[in-house]
């Protein structure tokens, strides 16, 4: 049965365990705070989430770990500090407008049995046609290198794809800030491509724009 929530303020909800699925969630100017969305036992993503959005809201030192997101929209997302999704696998997801700062990255360094989450991960994605859509989305700080760029659809003027390949062409230290940070990140990953994002909202987009520039100019980024 779908659920709409309108303008409410939740604070220190927690859904904890695998083998749930939730469907039809709409959710519009809220506020999420201190809330928990994990699982810790299923490598295989059992904790769903699907056909459900959220627009203009708010989240604050909220926790999301092993979640399987399916056909969700975020349209306009506030954080008052990084927005961490760990170990979370994306199908046909799509973030526009005002967004972030969001980061998707690996399953919990603490977590028991990690790398059987990444193996669980790598599987998942052998069958997604498309993970996200985040070419209208409007970042103040983001970094997917959790997810597979080739799997990713963006703006390619500020939104660039990385191999893997090309990035250990090129010594490390070469690299200027902010492409630098981009390429360390394959040695977190276990992808082969990820994206490289400019955030328009950040104080520094035109830095991030030249490190941009500097990689087309190698041919470092598609």
């Amino acid at each position: 049965m779908a659920v709409h929530i309108e303008g409410q303020t939740v604070r220190g909800a927690k859904v904890i365990g695998s083998d749930r699925r939730y469907e039809g969630v709409r959710l519009v100017k809220c506020t999420l705070s201190a809330c928990s969305l994990a699982q810790f036992d299923d490598p295989e993503f059992s904790l769903v989430v699907r056909d459900s959005s959220m627009q203009g809201c708010r989240v604050d030192r909220c926790s999301v770990q092993g979640v399987f997101f399916d056909g969700v929209t975020i349209d306009g997302l506030a954080a008052k500090q990084l927005h961490r999704l760990y170990g979370c696998v994306f199908r046909r997801v799509v973030l526009r407008g005002k967004i972030g700062p969001i980061m998707a990255m690996g399953p919990h360094t603490g977590l028991a049995g990690r790398e059987h989450y990444i193996a669980g991960m790598i599987e998942k994605y052998r069958d997604i046609e498309w993970a996200l859509d985040i070419s209208e989305a409007v970042f103040s700080d983001a970094d997917f290198y959790y997810v597979p760029g080739h799997l990713i659809r963006r703006d390619p003027e500020t939104q660039v794809l990385l191999s893997r390949e090309k990035v250990k062409s090129v010594p490390r230290e070469d690299f200027p800030l902010y492409a630098g940070i981009w390429a360390s990140r394959f040695d977190e990953t276990p992808f082969d491509t990820l994206v490289g994002v400019a955030p328009k909202a950040s104080s520094n987009f035109s830095n991030y724009m030249s490190d941009i520039e500097w990689l087309r100019s190698r041919n470092l980024v598609e």
